[in-house]
């Protein structure tokens, strides 16, 4: 900006350039003008600068605020959101005379009767009994206690397909079938899985995957496995559920233990079960007996010590053919269950259980231990909720 001392040293150049009057007065009027012109101008951008800094400075207040606005509505609406609906089910087994079935019929033929209930939730979760691998399958046409009658290998295409007809979107690898291929198989089982996006946990493949997190609907879920025929005992499984619960909202343990064919938990199973709440389990679903058990109730949160097969080719009583599918709802106020009894036909098909093996089984698994009168009538009639907190 000039000043007035510039000002003085142009006029007195002027003068003494001895130009001619009027041509000096035309001069110095043009002179004032330019410098009236720039003043202004100069001015004029100094003012749109303040007013540019000032609407910056308002429009990062402005996103400021907006970002703790969503922070703080999405921590109130963490369980404001609907809520979360996961099906369990039990064992699945695609080789022996269940591949037969399949290969035959179809991979539908097995559970397009029960098969809306799978795709209505937001999760389905499996526990997956056996590895998927190119091997040949050495257990088709055994009979028990012939060689390879209890070595499973599934098929790839049988098993991408049967897990994407019936929506299956989450696996437990912590059973006893799942090495029956070696790490090997194992391994080749997670590729598959990462391949047809299938998540999965309990790999012995890999310690670290002992349990894997999801957010569903705003609510975060761990599930933990607790495989007891390999070499991470229950401690160490307490140890991953408190580990995830400080990290999680929800977490559940899906444990392959206990005893085949035994109708009732045995006390190792209870005293793992209780040790697991205390650090921390929302929700126990066990299996491999390969037959329902009881519920129990402990410190107000739920155990299904055993849900029974899911698919297959045990048919020798009631007992193995009649399922249970176990279809849980999250939410801010509690968690309800929607208990379906489900029956296995001797072709391999699956359907809803009718009225009197229905009844039976939910009578069967009522009389569990710490259940309150209310919440035992619920069971018989396949609801009931409990309240967090409660």
């Amino acid at each position: 900006m000039l000043c007035a001392s510039s000002f003085h040293v142009i006029i007195s150049s002027l003068k003494d350039m001895k130009l001619p009057k009027n041509t000096f007065l035309f001069s110095v009027l043009i002179f004032i003008f330019s410098v009236t012109i720039f003043l202004t101008v100069g001015a004029f951008n100094n003012s749109n600068n303040s007013v540019d800094k000032l609407n910056i400075v308002k429009k990062i207040k402005m996103v400021n605020q907006d970002k703790e606005s969503l922070v703080n509505i999405e921590a109130k609406a963490k369980f404001e959101n609907k809520p979360v609906n996961i099906l369990f089910a039990g064992d699945l087994m695609l080789d022996r005379y269940n591949r037969t079935i399949v290969e035959k019929n179809g991979v539908e033929h097995l559970t397009k009767k029960i098969n809306k209930i799978f795709l209505d939730q937001d999760l389905n979760v499996v526990n997956l009994e056996g590895p998927v691998t190119e091997n040949q399958t050495v257990s088709i046409d055994t009979k028990n206690g012939e060689v390879g009658h209890f070595k499973f290998t599934f098929d790839k295409k049988m098993s991408k397909d049967f897990l994407a007809y019936n929506k299956i979107n989450l696996v437990n690898l912590g059973n006893n079938h799942i090495l029956n291929f070696g790490e090997t198989g194992a391994k080749e089982t997670v590729n598959f899985l990462e391949e047809n996006k299938v998540e999965y946990f309990g790999s012995p493949a890999n310690d670290k995957n002992s349990y894997v997190e999801k957010e569903i609907n705003g609510l975060k879920i761990a599930f933990v496995s607790y495989n007891r025929f390999y070499k991470l005992g229950s401690e160490v499984t307490a140890t991953k559920i408190k580990d995830a619960k400080s990290k999680n909202d929800v977490v559940v343990v899906y444990a392959h233990w206990g005893n085949e064919y035994e109708l009732m938990a045995s006390e190792g199973q209870r005293n793992i079960a209780h040790n697991f709440i205390d650090n921390g389990a929302d929700l126990i679903i066990g299996s491999h007996p390969h037959v329902v058990q009881p519920i129990e109730i402990y410190k107000n949160k739920a155990i299904f010590y055993s849900l029974g097969n899911f698919v297959f080719d045990q048919f020798f009583s009631e007992d193995v053919k009649t399922e249970l599918l176990v279809v849980v709802t999250i939410s801010e106020e509690e968690m309800g269950f929607r208990l379906e009894p489900i029956y296995r036909n001797q072709d391999g098909g699956i359907e809803f259980a009718q009225s009197a093996n229905r009844n039976l089984l939910l009578e069967r698994i009522a009389n569990g231990l710490s259940i309150d009168n209310l919440t035992r009538e619920k069971i018989k009639e396949g609801n009931f909720i409990i309240k967090n907190g409660g």
